[in-house]
């Protein structure tokens, strides 16, 4: 009898989807981290992916390929929050004092970050940059739906104004915002980026 596809593999063929397309990204940790999942869940309930073989090794390989390659350099924050949990881990070996990381980040170091952004970006992507610095800080959700939104309406911002959004340093803001966005809209469940798929699956955090 036929069913539907499981959800996680359907959830993961999705945004392998979107990684061919150029319109997402994900790190190595993310894909290691999704091909073990994807492989729990099936051991877990095997006849849920009764005649899903091919979609479910073709994500497998995919998976595979992806937690292999280098980090791109759009993925710098992701590498950045890594060297920083390893930092932690360290110090906390040694006896130091580490910060509280479910309270996120402190108010200064979000503070220096929101600084860094440079002035004279277009209103709305200056407003999410924003936005995404909080919500890598887990201080700030922004659902799926949102996301998704956001997307569209940058995108016909920067259709509009190309000038304004694509070149230049907004050039670089505006790609990694859409990145984000785009990272943030194909979640599983709305939330902080460390509360997205389960079994501690996660996004471009920082």
């Amino acid at each position: 009898m036929s069913h539907l596809m499981p959800e996680r593999l359907a959830t993961w063929t999705w945004r392998l989807e979107r990684v061919r397309s150029g319109r997402t990204v994900l790190t190595r940790a993310q894909a290691a981290t999704a091909r073990a999942d994807l492989a729990h869940d099936r051991a877990a309930h095997p006849d849920d992916y009764a005649g899903y073989e091919d979609e479910y090794a073709a994500a497998l390989d995919e998976l595979d390929v992806l937690s292999r390659q280098a980090n791109r350099h759009d993925d710098l924050l992701s590498v950045m929050a890594a060297d920083r949990r390893r930092a932690e881990r360290e110090a906390a070996d040694r006896g130091a004092p580490v910060e509280n990381r479910t309270g996120g980040r402190s108010r200064s170091s979000l503070a220096s970050e929101h600084d860094r952004v440079p002035a004279g970006l277009p209103e709305q992507l200056d407003q999410w940059v924003h936005r995404l610095i909080r919500y890598r800080a887990g201080v700030k959700i922004i659902t799926p739906i949102e996301a998704a939104r956001a997307e569209i309406r940058l995108r016909n911002e920067a259709d509009l104004q190309p000038a304004a959004y694509r070149s230049g340093v907004a050039g670089g803001y505006y790609a990694r915002t859409m990145r984000e966005l785009g990272e943030i809209a194909t979640a599983e469940r709305p939330g902080r980026r460390d509360q997205g798929l389960s079994r501690g699956l996660t996004t471009l955090s920082a």
